[in-house]
């Protein structure tokens, strides 16, 4: 165990080459780091445990792996690094293999992997990067940015957001700025979307519960559209679909406090702007 005193917050990054990483932010005066083997009994997490480096100066903590040799990790060992620290602190993060877990209300968060879940709490801005894992955050104060292959939730979006998905679900809770989702294969659903949105995927049904003040563009090659509208919002809407319907259920109200525009394509599927559920 690693201890240093940090009476403030401080930027902690983690760089190993396989395994776990874990933060875990809370109000406290110090920083505690541990870095154990993910199998106490294998002689090669053992190792691998021995050989990482822990170095804290000027606010700033440092765990890493030296560089291998070799492209190759398949005879390198897994390790487990916690690192409990100051609420506020930055957290970076990098491993090949291995998830993250982010307890706590933290800084800036930017974590990546090529394999692995990432699991965030709550952060004041994120930038998430893997490409065979699922992504979890449960809130999100400022920007966003999220890249995966995997199932990607994101309850809630405090600022602008950029969300790639190569292949998986996508759903967003709530987004208070300007939100893009682009997905290759899979579905995307924004319970609400307070500002402009852009959607797009290949194949997949695009949903949004509840729009803002736009503008919106949705579009997919094959699958549904939905949209909500909100209770005294006109729409300027633009449909098309190849094979499919545009149903159209909102009324026009008299005096609309808002006009929203919103264009919708779809090669294959129906097109529905509805009235939204109330929240």
């Amino acid at each position: 165990m690693h201890t240093f005193n940090t009476p403030a917050p401080i930027t902690a990054a983690v760089d190993i080459i396989l395994g776990d990483i874990r933060f875990t932010a809370a109000d406290r005066t110090d920083t505690a780091v541990q870095v154990e083997p993910i199998d106490p009994t294998r002689e090669l997490d053992i190792e691998a445990a021995d050989k990482v480096n822990v170095e804290f100066e000027a606010g700033k903590l440092r765990v890493w792996h030296p560089k291998l040799r070799t492209a190759f990790t398949r005879k390198f060992g897994s390790v487990r690094i916690t690192v409990a620290l100051p609420a506020g602190s930055d957290v970076q993060g990098d491993t090949a293999d291995g998830e993250y877990v982010v307890r706590g209300r933290i800084g800036s968060c930017n974590l990546k992997n090529a394999i692995g879940d990432i699991k965030v709490a709550d952060t004041a801005e994120v930038k998430l990067k893997t490409t065979g894992g699922r992504v979890h955050v449960e809130q999100v104060r400022g920007n966003a940015e999220v890249s995966g292959s995997g199932d990607i939730r994101l309850h809630r979006i405090g600022g602008d957001a950029a969300v790639k998905n190569i292949g998986g679900n996508t759903w967003i809770g709530e987004a208070e700025g300007d939100l893009r989702v682009n997905a290759a294969n899979g579905p995307i659903t924004i319970d609400t979307a307070r500002a402009a949105v852009e959607a797009k995927t290949s194949i997949g049904d695009i949903t949004i519960g509840m729009i803002g003040t736009g503008p919106v563009e949705l579009t997919t090659a094959i699958g549904r559209l939905q949209v909500g509208v909100p209770q005294d919002t006109a729409v300027e809407l633009d449909a098309r679909s190849a094979t499919g319907r545009v149903i159209d259920h909102v009324a026009v109200p008299g005096t609309p406090k808002a006009t929203v525009k919103v264009r919708v394509r779809t090669s294959g599927g129906d097109i529905t702007v509805k009235e939204a559920q109330a929240s």
